[in-house]
This record gives structure tokens, C-alpha cells and sequence, in this order.
């Protein structure tokens, strides 16, 4: 399958700790280490009726379900002596979206201590069979105030690219935190309330927004993935 480079609606915080390591071998305390930590956003969003009266409750929310990673990719550059470190993880690697937590623990990578002027993190989709890569559960709540189970499926090798340019320096014994966090309701932002209400749901009375199952809404959706990341440092 053709890839296509997507940016995801999300934002991705580099937070500089200063923290000495607890790990026991002496050589490993020398060097920065690297977390990368998933936040999943489970707030609900008040959706665009598309009906002349605006003033009703439309909600749509997801709580539970997975991503399923194929490789973790992390570079920071220098100009300095064309210096270029690169940390990348290639095992299959799901999150839990109802905890953010990852299967294996991927949580960690260690690089040398320096002034870096580029930090880049790529994330790149399962997509090596017919099984989504993102199954996320959740409810829609319509204008008429009843609830409804909804499922968005989502199957590609799409790879997100989290990027930050300007001077970052990674301290000896410094601990780093880099949250990617990832909120599904943006994808549906211009998803209308009725759209949702005149979905089709499946044998188990679910909407499933695929593909293949209301194709029309969930090309909405996917778009929506195509959204400005925007990428914060704090010391």
C-alpha cells in the first residue's frame, strides 16, 4: 500500500525534567534518556447540528480501543559536525486509548548528551494486513438526546511526523518527556450531528464509520487527520 504522510491534530510536549536516573548500572546515568508518552483525549465535543436549530445536545466522545504502530521513529540534528542520531523502533506496538499506555513498553530511548537544532518524531500505522490499524469506541449523543455506540476503523500506513526546529540541548543525567497527544473528536470537527443520526449501524445496533460502512462520513473523518501538528518545548 502507497503511503501517504499525514499530520494528526495533536500536540507534542518535550518536557526537560533535570532528574537523575534510578536505574542501577552507572553507564546508563550518562546519557539523556527519552519517554515518550501517549495522552488520548476522551473529552467529549459538541457537534455541528447541520439543522436550523442549533441549541440542542449533539455530543461525540471515544473512550476505548487501539492504535496499532508498526515503527516509532526519533531524530534529533545538529549542524555542528553533521551530527544525526536516530532512534528507531520497529516492532508491532498497539496503544490502549482508554489508558494512552503502549504493548510493548516503548517508552523510552536514550541519545548523547548535546545542543541539538532539530527534534523529529515519526509514528508510522500498521498496515501489513487487512486489520485496522485504529479501532476507537465511543458514543454519540444526538439532538434528541439518545445514545448511540459508534466505531471508527481506520486501516493505512499513514506515518504522523511530530518536528520542532531551534536550539535544544539535552543535559548529562537529564531526564525527557515527549507526549504526543492524540485527540479523535478533531478528525470529526466537520462532521455534522445529522450525518451521524442518519448513519446506517450494524447487526449489533453500532455506527460504524469505515471504509467500507458510511463511506461518506468517514472520508470526512480522514481528512481530517490532514491537520497542522503543532510542537511545544518546556524546560
Amino acid at each position: 500500500m502507497k503511503k501517504k504522510k499525514l499530520r494528526i491534530l495533536a500536540l507534542v510536549t518535550f518536557i526537560f525534567t533535570g532528574l537523575a536516573f534510578t536505574s542501577c548500572e552507572e553507564d546508563k546515568q550518562n546519557e539523556p534518556q527519552i519517554g515518550l508518552k501517549f495522552n488520548t483525549i476522551q473529552t467529549p465535543i459538541t457537534l455541528n447540528s447541520g439543522l436550523k436549530s442549533v441549541h440542542q445536545t449533539k455530543e461525540l466522545s471515544f473512550n476505548s480501543g487501539f492504535i496499532t504502530l508498526r515503527e516509532v521513529q526519533f531524530e534529533v540534528e545538529a549542524d555542528e559536525d553533521s551530527v544525526e542520531v536516530d532512534f528507531n523502533l520497529e516492532t508491532i506496538t498497539k496503544i490502549d486509548f482508554a489508558t494512552g499506555e503502549t504493548n510493548p513498553d516503548i517508552s523510552y530511548a536514550k541519545i548523547p548528551a548535546g545542543t541539538y537544532n532539530e527534534v523529529e518524531i515519526e509514528i508510522e500505522l500498521q498496515d501489513e494486513d487487512d486489520n485496522p490499524s485504529v479501532v476507537l469506541n465511543g458514543k454519540f449523543v444526538d439532538t434528541e438526546g439518545v445514545s448511540h455506540d459508534i466505531r471508527f476503523e481506520y486501516n493505512s500506513g499513514e506515518t504522523f511526523e511530530f518536528e520542532k526546529e531551534g536550539t535544544i540541548t539535552f543535559e548529562t543525567n537529564e531526564s525527557v518527556l515527549a507526549q504526543v497527544t492524540i485527540d479523535p473528536t478533531a478528525w470529526f470537527a466537520e462532521v455534522t450531528a445529522a450525518q451521524l443520526s442518519g448513519a446506517t449501524k450494524n447487526e449489533n445496533g453500532v455506527i460504524v464509520i469505515s471504509s467500507t460502512q458510511n463511506a461518506e462520513i468517514f472520508d470526512i473523518a480522514a481528512d481530517g487527520l490532514d491537520i497542522a501538528t503543532e510542537v511545544e518545548i518546556e524546560n
